[in-house]
């Protein structure tokens, strides 16, 4: 599990930017929309991206984040297909496909959580998705990033 970890909405400037920040242990100066996490990995939100996937039956779609920078290994985007289907999430017609969909994450070996902790981070995820979406609407190099730090 990694130490400090973060999902945000960006550019790819400013992401670069708040990964070299958090990386020399400084405040990032760059003002964007935050969805900290507790300590999830990449391998962590991948295993999630595969469950959602399935939940939405998005067939072909990949759950691998995407390394921004070959410097920055802590760095990832989250892909168009993927940002989309973590979007869906925010939209499902049952309600309780949420806690289903966090209670089996929950259930993974290397999560050590519970559906308590991963339900609304589940949802904030998604909300945070569906914005991100938005955001490209209006700005096409906005995209969703992952921060992971050990």
């Amino acid at each position: 599990m990694a130490n400090y970890s973060e999902f945000f909405i960006a550019d790819h400037h400013q992401a670069v930017a708040r990964a070299k920040a958090r990386m020399a242990g400084k405040s990032p100066l760059i003002d964007v929309p935050v969805l900290p996490t507790p300590g999830l990995s990449d391998f962590e939100i991948e295993v999630l991206g595969e469950f959602a996937v399935k939940k939405v039956h998005a067939t072909g779609v990949g759950a691998e984040l995407s390394l921004v920078d070959i410097e920055l290994d802590n760095l990832f985007a989250v892909p168009d297909a993927l940002l989309e289907v973590f979007a869906e999430l925010d939209a499902l017609e049952e309600p309780e496909d949420i806690a289903e969909l966090a209670a089996q994450w929950a259930a993974v070996e290397e999560m050590e959580s519970t559906p308590e902790i991963t339900e609304p981070l589940l949802r904030a995820l998604a909300a945070m998705a569906a914005a991100a979406l938005a955001a490209a609407e209006d700005n096409a190099k906005m995209a969703l990033f992952f921060y992971s730090a050990e």
